[in-house]
């Protein structure tokens, strides 16, 4: 079972970054932003955001991966 499977707020906010809702993935990357090192298993998801079509949304995905990439080291 991985780290996220353990942890359901961080499960649920991993599966919001699939939203057909711009706004939606926004959040949810914005959300495990706020968690910190608990939100380590969206690194991949969020790496992935990167590439979306709406701007607000890989702004935010830019956001989180700094927060959280200092807490992988």
């Amino acid at each position: 079972m991985t780290p996220a499977q353990h942890d359901s707020l961080i499960a649920k906010l991993i599966a919001r970054l699939h939203d057909d809702d711009p706004t939606a993935r926004r959040n949810a990357a914005g959300a495990l932003r706020l968690h910190g090192g608990r939100a380590l298993p969206a690194v991949a998801e969020l790496t992935r955001l990167l590439a979306d079509n709406d701007p607000s949304v890989r702004q935010e995905a830019r956001r989180a991966l700094e927060r959280l990439r200092p807490s992988a080291a």
